[in-house]
């Protein structure tokens, strides 16, 4: 029988060394960044056209669960663009890298998710919309009309 210990492959030696590499004429390595950051700064759109599909399918009628929902569409948007520093951090190795792009995108995206959460609010007539919803003693308008009965 042969011996097979003798045949060894040495993979180690098979990875290039990215040192040694020399990139391209043109070749930007931060630009290499900028397509992952953006695909980033959009992936929160399926779960917000999801988020305002389910609340347009509730309708506007005052209910326990609607008002849940509406409560989430307007609470998830707030703390994702106050986080949002967090998601897009400045990276000290590629300080040419523009993440501000990317993180006004992703806070656009979740803007529009807060505009739809008000405007269900508002739906539901949970908005204040007249000058007496603020303040108690904004006297009613006097009544233009009087109906009575027939005799």
């Amino acid at each position: 029988m042969t011996d097979l210990k003798g045949w060894r492959l040495d993979f180690e030696s098979l990875i290039p060394d990215r040192k040694s590499q020399i990139d391209p004429p043109g070749y930007d390595s931060a630009t290499a960044k900028d397509p992952a950051l953006f695909s980033k700064a959009t992936a929160p759109l399926k779960q917000v056209g999801m988020m305002c599909f389910m609340a347009w399918m509730f309708g506007n009628s005052i209910q326990i669960f609607s008002i849940f929902m509406t409560f989430n569409l307007i609470s998830a948007p707030v703390s994702a663009i106050m986080s949002s520093g967090e998601v897009f951090p400045r990276d000290e190795e590629w300080k040419q890298l523009d993440v501000l792009t990317p993180r006004l995108l992703y806070c656009l995206v979740h803007f529009g998710q807060l505009i739809f959460g008000l405007y269900k609010l508002s739906a539901m007539r949970l908005l204040p919309s007249s000058a007496s919803d603020f303040i108690s003693t904004v006297p009613v308008p006097p009544v233009l009309e009087t109906a009575y009965a027939a005799l």
